[in-house]
Formats: structure tokens, sequence, C-alpha cells
């Protein structure tokens, strides 16, 4: 349960990078991001350098989703891109962690979808 909500709190971290967001968030919403985005960096057993670097693809990916949502493409056209920035995701995010950062990331990645299916029904 608790793993749960850090990594739903890891995406909210993510989505908060962006100026977007952050504009909706309260000071005291952002610090528990924060605190949720270092147990999620000690989780993977992240580096300082690796860090730097997840926190940019995750940047860059999460500013890719706010485009999409504003984007007015079909459902269809939608999702190809989601695939497509998530694929991309996933490749960067390969070679920057070593294989066993990776197993913990993807059964995160993995947890969370799940999460998210479960929570719309």
């Amino acid at each position: 349960m608790k793993r749960k909500l850090i990594c739903t709190m890891v995406m909210a971290t993510m989505i908060s990078l962006t100026g977007y967001a952050q504009s909706k968030l309260t000071e005291t919403q952002k610090k528990e991001m924060k605190e949720k985005y270092e147990a999620y960096k000690a989780q993977l057993n992240l580096n300082e350098e690796q860090a730097v670097k997840m926190e940019e693809i995750n940047t860059a990916y999460f500013e890719g989703l706010a485009g999409l949502k504003q984007s007015s493409d079909s459902k269809i056209s939608k999702y190809r891109k989601f695939k497509s920035l998530s694929s991309e995701r996933d490749e960067k995010v390969k070679n920057i962690l070593d294989e066993e950062q990776y197993k913990r990331y993807k059964a995160q990645q993995k947890e969370m979808k799940s999460n998210l299916k479960s929570k719309r029904q």
C-alpha cells in the first residue's frame, strides 16, 4: 500500500515539474511531492547523475503529455503519440539505469498502471 502511494506521488511530482501543474499546487502539496520523489530516488537507488537525468527525462515526458492533453487530435492519434512518448522515455531510462534499477523501475510502472486501471473501475 505504501509503495503504491509512493508510486502515485512520484507521478504527481513529475507532473508538478511543469509550470502548468505547479501553479495548481499549494506549497504543502509541493513539499509532500518532493519528499515522495526523494523516496522514489532512494527506492531506485539513483546516484546524483542518474537523478538529474531522470528528472530531465520525466520533465520532457510530462511536457509531451501536457501537449497531448491540449491537442485536438483524435483519441487514436493521441494514444499513438502517448505510446511513442512512453517508448522514448523507457529507452532513455534504460540507458541510464543498471539492470536491477531498470527492473525496479518497470515494476513500479506496472504497479502504477494497475492502480490507475483499478481507480477507473
